[in-house]
């Protein structure tokens, strides 16, 4: 251990010379008659006791004189610590033996303590290490071990295997002032971050330099270093990275002893994909899992990535629990690669179901029965089909689809997919009627027929003639109790849809569909569709785009937009269809975060092969954002249409989509906002309880304003007609019968309350 002095020397260097003076170093050992030590003292010492000093002396009055043991005993006297120097013992010969006495030079005593260059550690922290304090004569053997437990704090808070000491310079001076240097660590003479092919950190050196608390011209320590760890990891997971493995320290061959500096290097390696292992799967293929991961072998992992992954296969459909187990490897000599263990629990993908119901009125569709089986992962291949039939009394539909995600095996191949579906149906649905007006004209004379039961019309038979009392089967206010339109709509045809993917979250799909289309609406006397003629018996047209007055309608309204299709026979109806969709939902069935966009464009004409001409672009979007544990979605639409559209392409707000309402409402042009918040129950998030709002409103483009007699405007469907409603809903899934999200809703709306059910989010 290094010490410097101002005054003299701590080494009993004197005392050691003395010992090794020649005639004392071949003096021969006491023998039998060597003379008898008379008297043992001590000199020189103020404050040291002489039973202190003499409790080390093995000579003893009454032994023999000894040199030895003289040579032994200036060495324990020197070893208590107290003095900086030894003068030669005096040796007198007296008649009857021989007299010692020690000479001993006392140390100071401690008047102050003076530390320097302690700039982390405070002076009462290593002061409390310390035995020496002030008032005591100054202790070598003491303060020596002072420096190894200060030494040892310095090591135990991180600027060990730096120094031989800490202490690198010392001095007491004759009015007892000590003084010592302290060198904490070496300074920091520069910061190296190691790059390629040594290192792999990615970001720029700068950029990491910046956020380090250790800086150039600093003392280094594993403090420091171990907190710039902690700001590095903070760093990089700013910019979505996390570090694989991390090491930082001085570097040995830049050490500089004399100036006490030296070079600290961080070698940084993002974490980095080594293998990717699926685990749990029985039924579903590797390949299949293998195509919905972006993070392969050799690539950076970041946690956009692994979320994106996770939600890839979650979304998937086919599993009950998708956990990432990382685990080292898999080359030990690599610490920065990591094998992503990707474990799986299957669940059922297919449904069978065998169903009868009954609903009866005048709205409903009496005894039906349904068979239905669908497979979302045929053979573990990813692959899907749905084969279903349903058939009652006023209903025969039969539907094939089928749907292949990724239509081969290659890069290129498997950015499309396919998907087709051939349908036959025949519906007779019933629907609710609302009178046109209170004051109807018959034989071109206005009369006033009553709105309720039996419905009589002055000047007529006693209860309302044939065709005398026209309806629409849009809402109004004049709704007629215990009437019904029967509505028939029956279809043939197919749909094909391919998909090109063009990135994980955009798509782009082409559709065609070519169906037969027949409609047909009766209505009991004596009511008709309004704005189908001015009496009854009608003429008929063979043309869907005629849409005069004296022509058929399959909503009562005479308007440019709905084409005219109540005639009874088919028509052809070819479109194409193209798509834009965005999807970045966490979950695509209960989505805590994400956006899912998509835009359509169907268009039909003659060259096609259409009896229609038309155009339908809707716009549908929904935002979700998380609120705490909560999740909070926003939803809207817009639907517009060009030309003459076939009924079955009107746009349709249901219970559905204004849950506080019982009517079904149409339009050949939508408004849709909806607010929802979901607030979980449970913690797996299977049980939701929901807050919500709708607020929508349709028109029918071209629209004839029903008047009264007088002239005046009874309803004009040609202008927006907007309906609110707010209410509570709750949201559970039955993962034992493959439903997600089955919806119950409680609303109220402007003419009262409603409860709605349906399977899936509202949106």
């Amino acid at each position: 251990m290094p010490f410097r002095t101002a005054s003299r020397c701590l080494a009993a260097l004197g005392a050691i010379c003395w010992l090794l003076q020649p005639s004392l170093a071949s003096s021969a050992p006491a023998s039998p008659s060597a003379p008898i030590v008379i008297s043992v003292d001590v000199s020189g010492n103020a404050h040291v006791p002489t039973d202190r000093i003499l409790s080390v002396v093995r000579t003893k009055a009454g032994d023999p004189f000894d040199e030895k043991i003289v040579q032994a005993d200036i060495a324990a006297i020197f070893d208590l610590g107290y003095f900086t120097d030894q003068v030669p013992p005096l040796i007198r010969q007296r008649p009857d033996g021989i007299a010692v006495t020690f000479r001993v030079v006392e140390n100071p005593v401690v008047k102050d303590i003076v530390i320097t260059g302690n700039d982390h550690v405070a002076k009462d922290t290593l002061l409390a290490l310390m035995d020496t304090a002030v008032g005591q004569v100054f202790n070598t053997s003491t303060f020596r071990q002072d420096v190894i437990k200060i030494n040892s704090y310095y090591d135990k808070i991180g600027y060990g295997g730096q120094l031989p000491t800490h202490i690198i310079a010392l001095n007491i001076s004759n009015d007892g002032v000590l003084s010592l240097t302290i060198r904490e660590g070496l300074t920091v003479a520069h910061i190296i971050i190691v790059g390629p092919p040594e290192g792999n950190p990615i970001l720029p050196p700068n950029l990491i330099k910046g956020a380090l608390t250790l800086k150039e011209g600093q003392p280094y320590s594993d403090d420091a270093r171990d907190k710039d760890y902690e700001n590095i990891k903070k760093l990089y997971e700013k910019y979505d990275l996390q570090i694989g493995d991390f090491e930082a320290g001085i570097d040995p061959t830049s050490v500089d002893n004399v100036k006490g500096t030296a070079d600290v290097k961080y070698d940084i390696h993002v974490a980095v994909v080594g293998a990717v292992q699926i685990t749990g799967n029985t039924k579903t293929k590797d390949e299949v899992i293998r195509r919905q991961l972006r993070l392969r072998p050799g690539m950076i992992i970041t946690q956009g990535l692994l979320h994106r992954d996770y939600d890839r296969l979650n979304n998937l459909g086919f599993f009950e629990k998708v956990e990432l187990n990382p685990k080292p490897g898999p080359d030990p000599k690599k610490p920065y690669q990591v094998t992503l263990n990707w474990n799986l629990k299957e669940q059922r993908t297919g449904t069978a179901q065998i169903g009868a119901g009954y609903s009866g009125g005048p709205n409903g569709q009496g005894l039906t029965g349904t068979l239905s089986y669908a497979e979302n992962n045929i053979n573990g291949t990813g692959n899907g089909a749905q084969v279903r039939f349903e058939r009652g009394s006023r209903v025969s539909t039969a539907s094939l689809s089928f749907s292949i995600p990724y239509l081969g095996s290659t890069p290129k191949t498997q950015k499309y997919s396919l998907g087709a579906s051939i349908f036959s149906q025949n519906l007779t649905n019933f629907y609710q009627v609302y009178q046109a007006s209170a004051a109807q004209a018959v034989g071109g004379n206005p009369i006033a027929c009553s709105t309720i039961p039996p419905y009589t019309c002055p000047g007529t038979t006693s209860t309302g003639a044939a065709g005398t009392i026209p309806v629409v089967l849009t809402p109004n206010s004049n709704l007629l109790s215990g009437v019904a339109a029967q509505y028939g709509n029956r279809s043939n045809g197919l749909t094909l849809n391919l998909g090109r993917r063009l990135s994980d979250i955009f798509t782009a799909s082409l559709g065609v569909s070519v169906q037969r289309l027949r409609t047909s609406v009766d209505l009991p006397s004596p009511f008709f569709l309004a704005g189908t003629q001015n009496f009854f018996n009608a003429p008929t047209t063979n043309n869907p785009l005629d849409t005069s007055q004296n022509g058929t309608s399959t909503l009562g309204i005479a308007a440019s937009s709905i084409a005219n299709t109540a005639s009874g026979r088919g028509f052809n109806l070819q479109s194409l269809t193209l798509g834009l969709q965005a999807d970045s939902r966490d979950d695509i069935f209960n989505p805590r975060r994400g956006t899912f966009a998509n835009f359509t464009q169907e268009v039909s004409g003659k060259y096609v092969g259409s009896a229609f001409a038309y155009t339908i672009t809707t716009i549908d979007a929904a935002r979700f954002y998380p609120v705490k544990n909560a999740t909070l979605g926003l939803h809207a639409i817009i639907g517009m249409t060009t030309g003459a559209i076939p009924p079955n392409k009107l746009f349709v707000f249901s219970d559905q989509q204004l849950r506080g309402y019982s009517a079904v409402y149409y339009g050949t042009e939508e408004r849709l906002g909806q607010v929802e918040l979901r607030i979980p129950v449970t913690q797996d998030r299977s049980f939701n309880f929901a807050l919500f709002g709708d607020y929508g409103s349709l028109r029918i483009r071209g629209a004839t304003p029903i008047v009264d007699s007088f002239g005046n405007v009874v309803v004009d469907y040609n202008k927006w007609i907007y309906h609110g409603d707010a209410g509570v809903g709750l949201r559970f899934d039955v993962k034992q019968l493959g439903f997600r999200s089955i919806r119950l809703d409680l609303a109220r709306g402007k003419g009262g309350s409603h409860t709605s059910f349906g399977i899936g989010q509202s949106f």
